[in-house]
């Protein structure tokens, strides 16, 4: 048994190495070119792999003493080199970090590419934007992540294209137009998946893209979340900027351990009534030390008004699953629904296509993705999250390995100095000052 003590857990595998190595179905062989008196850290990861499945076979090379097995899979240094393959599939990656090994696994796991197609035109982020605000950082983790990312400009298209597997609204800055939003309902409809997320009205209103949320069942507050526990004053943050630890039962968030936090956020939850075919709930709320300000011109002092403001927890986040329209078999059939008794084959039904499921995730803030704050705690797993639990890509709803973080200490001359002071003169003199009085003592 090891216990990993270290900060951020860095000697572990992350939650989503384990998920994509147990499910591995078919036999992965990753061949590892190193020299021998270098190998023990990869060894070492790569043992913590293989005690996770059967079905993970590691091959350790020495390419000096083997030229010839590294002559096959035609490598040369710098060493380590890794190939990772499955069956035809075949990934080269030249370093043995937890993350870029879990993402050749993904890559060669898994059958082609899905598309998540990010709506423009009405001043939405953009993924071409390195920018604080803008969205590049996302398409660089979905790119990760084996999505595909393309640009949909919903008022020219009229539909959204086929090849769209998620279609992500990203905080317009105007409404969408009538003519926008009539292509993403058709496609939640027919079993497609949006991801959208809005603003709170500070200047502009949004109430065709409310109105779409609320055919889903999912209710868009007119308010601004105010967090005052503190918390999110620790890294800088101010009370409109809450943080979430909550989150409510959901693959989304399943075993989901991190923060996320927010910026400028308006509540979105799950209705209080009922929309026939649709499920919905809440996903992320924040602490009862919070509130959602109805109050938009705020000025001063932040303070919860009772008869205008609602107390938290306040959900910034909610999910949706939307029955579709039967398929046209189906619909034929009611037509004739002695057709089946004047038969008494009472297996057709069971064989009949199921309606499509169209999902949705509603959030009410964009910021918690951009490029500033896509990199604080759980914000990028829980966007992915998002994406992966919309694409239907269930092995890749974790948390993912991170970037090993920079443990170098940087001391200026003046400290170096101290430091050799207190080191070579002053403990030293220490232990003498303390023998000669011993030595005293006893005399």
């Amino acid at each position: 048994k090891r216990f990993d003590l270290t900060e951020g857990q860095r000697h572990s595998l992350s939650d989503q190495t384990k998920k994509v190595v147990r499910g591995l179905e078919d036999e992965v062989t990753i061949t590892y070119f190193q020299r021998e008196r270098e190998m023990t850290r990869g060894r070492d990861r790569l043992r913590e792999y293989q005690t996770l499945s059967d079905k993970l076979k590691v091959e350790y090379v020495d390419p000096l003493q083997k030229p010839a097995r590294a002559q096959a899979f035609d490598v040369k240094g710098p060493w380590p080199i890794l190939i990772v393959q499955r069956g035809d599939q075949r990934e080269r990656i030249s370093n043995d970090s937890e993350q870029d090994i879990t993402n050749a696994l993904i890559q060669v796991t898994r059958e082609g590419r899905k598309t998540v197609c990010v709506a423009e035109g009405q001043g939405e982020r953009s993924t071409e934007d390195s920018g604080e605000r803008g969205f590049s950082g996302v398409k660089s983790a979905l790119a990760t992540s084996l999505y595909e990312v393309q640009g949909l400009f919903l008022l020219r298209e009229k539909t959204v294209p086929a090849e769209c597997t998620v279609v992500v609204v990203a905080g317009p800055e105007k409404d969408l137009a009538p003519e926008a939003l009539s292509p993403i309902r058709e496609f939640v409809r027919g079993g497609g998946k949006a991801l959208i997320m809005v603003e709170p009205e500070f200047e502009e209103s949004f109430p065709n893209l409310v109105s779409l949320l609320d055919e889903w069942n999912i209710q868009v507050g007119n308010d601004v979340v105010v967090d005052i526990s503190g918390v999110g004053q620790i890294f800088g943050a101010s009370e409109l900027a809450p943080l979430v630890m909550d989150y409510p039962s959901h693959a989304i968030t399943k075993d989901f351990r991190v923060m996320t936090l927010f910026a400028g956020a308006r509540s979105v939850q799950a209705g209080e009534g009922t929309v026939e075919g649709v499920t919905a709930q809440d996903l992320a709320r924040t602490s009862a030390q919070s509130w959602a300000e109805t109050r938009l011109a705020l000025e001063g002092a932040l303070e919860f008004e009772e008869e205008s403001d609602r107390l938290g927890p306040v959900s910034l986040a909610a999910v949706a699953t939307v029955a579709g329209e039967p398929p046209a078999s189906e619909a034929s059939e009611a037509e004739a629904p002695d057709s089946a008794e004047d038969t008494g084959d009472g297996d057709e039904a069971e064989d009949q296509p199921k309606a499509p499921e169209g999902r949705v995730v509603a959030v009410g803030d964009v910021d918690f993705a951009s490029n500033q704050l896509l990199g604080f705690q759980g914000n990028q797993d829980f966007f992915l999250n998002l994406v992966a639990w919309l694409a239907e890509d269930a092995d890749l709803i974790s948390i993912r390995p991170k970037e090993p973080e920079n443990q170098s200490l940087f001391l200026s001359r003046q400290v170096q100095q101290n430091v050799a002071w207190v080191a070579l003169v002053i403990l030293p003199l220490i232990f003498v000052v303390l023998g000669v009085l011993t030595w005293w003592r006893r005399r």
